[in-house]
């Protein structure tokens, strides 16, 4: 829900110039002339204005949150074979064109790889597919061992 709120604010503000938690405007008293009506706004898609990247301590604190996230292995199967996040489902980046749609009914995905490379193209291709949810954990794997996430072998 981080990532969601954060793009809330971000589009409430750009939309009327003010923070969303800032208090509505107090109406105008009857004797003051009408204000000039406001110009459409032109605004990029949502999805554009989603951060692409999330770091493996903003990662970590969520999962401990228990907020509902899809993490997505995109290495190879002999870099899986070193270990995994914990309950990360495993889609090699070369096959992810094929098997997208698997993540389809997520409610948020976080791709990752070694370095961060691969997850980032990752985060790109399912946003083209419309899973503007999809997001790509920066330094990979080895960001999140630097951290001291837990990592555990595959079954």
């Amino acid at each position: 829900m981080g990532l969601l709120r954060s793009l809330a604010s971000k589009i409430v503000k750009r939309v009327t110039g003010t923070p969303a938690a800032a208090s509505s405007p107090a109406a105008p008293s009857p004797s003051a002339p009408p204000r000039p009506s406001a110009e459409p706004v032109d605004l990029p898609p949502a999805e554009s204005l989603a951060r692409i990247d999330c770091g493996p301590q903003e990662l970590r604190e969520r999962l401990d949150a228990g907020e509902q996230i899809v993490v997505v292995d995109v290495r190879t199967d002999g870099e899986v074979a070193s270990g995994t996040l914990p309950n990360a489902k495993h889609i090699p980046l070369h096959e992810l064109e094929a098997r997208w749609q698997e993540l389809k009914e997520a409610n948020e995905i976080v791709c990752y790889c070694a370095a961060g490379m691969r997850s980032l193209k990752a985060a790109q291709l399912l946003r083209e597919k419309g899973l503007f949810n999809a997001t790509s954990m920066e330094g990979g794997i080895n960001a999140w061992r630097e951290i001291g996430g837990v990592t555990v072998l595959p079954d």
